[in-house]
């Protein structure tokens, strides 16, 4: 159980650096943009052109796309870091 809360507190120090931090906004950022559009379309339906409607929806489709590979990123970079830090500490 110990190492168990080890890892997980190693595993929220490395979310929480300074360059990972900012990308975790960032997709909570983009996420917010993207729940917004769609609540405006859901609200909105009837007063709102079809033309306006496919370009909501495109918009809200390109955010959720960039929205998980920014998190992709921020996994990888996290993962990355934390199994170099256990290899390293294996080696001592």
């Amino acid at each position: 159980m110990e190492k168990y809360l080890r890892e997980r507190k190693e595993l929220r120090n490395l979310y929480n650096a300074p360059e990972n931090r900012r990308l975790k906004y960032c997709a909570i950022t983009i996420i917010a943009i993207v729940i917004i559009l769609l609540l405006s379309m859901t609200v909105w339906v009837d007063e709102i052109s079809s033309k306006a409607l496919l370009i909501m929806r495109g918009c809200a489709g390109l955010g959720a796309i960039l929205f998980v590979v920014i998190v992709g990123i921020l996994s990888y970079r996290v993962n990355k870091q934390h199994i170099s830090n256990r290899k390293n500490n294996a080696y001592k």
